[in-house]
């Protein structure tokens, strides 16, 4: 779980395809409660939250940048980088996708991307369709760039 200061880093775990939730309200005790009742690891970049009786892990991500972070959190945990779970959450909720038809995004998916694309997937929870485009190797060019040593 992450306070809000790092829903940018959420994400990119999510991408990666790691459960990653991000607190929405301004971190304190209702986010450790929460993450100890889910027994769910903090990260925050407040350093008074490790002062708080927290009986599970909470780990203070120092870095400012995005890239300094997720080298951070990967290293902290020794997360693997998998090409196979990367783009299988849900980047806005965290939901783990499923499989979507053509026909069932038929309506939702801009026409172009129906002619050039066959494979589909869509969170069960907000509804939000994926389908692979630029996007994944934007994400590969970036870990490449600043995370290389952690790439499969």
């Amino acid at each position: 779980m992450t306070d809000n200061s790092l829903a940018r880093l959420a994400k990119w775990l999510r991408l990666l395809g790691y459960d990653a939730v991000v607190f929405p309200h301004e971190a304190g005790r209702a986010m450790l409660r929460l993450a100890g009742q889910e027994n769910r690891t903090v990260l925050s970049r407040r350093i008074d939250l490790a002062k708080r009786q927290f009986s599970g892990t909470l780990f203070l991500v120092k870095d400012l940048t995005l890239a300094g972070q997720l080298k951070a959190v990967l290293e902290r945990f020794s997360l693997k980088i998998k090409s196979d779970r990367m783009f299988t959450r849900c980047l806005a909720c965290n939901e783990k996708l499923e499989p979507a038809s053509k026909d069932a995004v038929r309506e939702l998916v801009p026409l172009y991307v129906l002619e050039n694309r066959d494979r589909f997937n869509q969170c069960p929870r907000c509804h939000k369709i994926y389908w692979t485009g630029t996007h994944p190797q934007r994400a590969l060019k970036f870990m490449k760039q600043h995370i290389p040593n952690h790439l499969p």
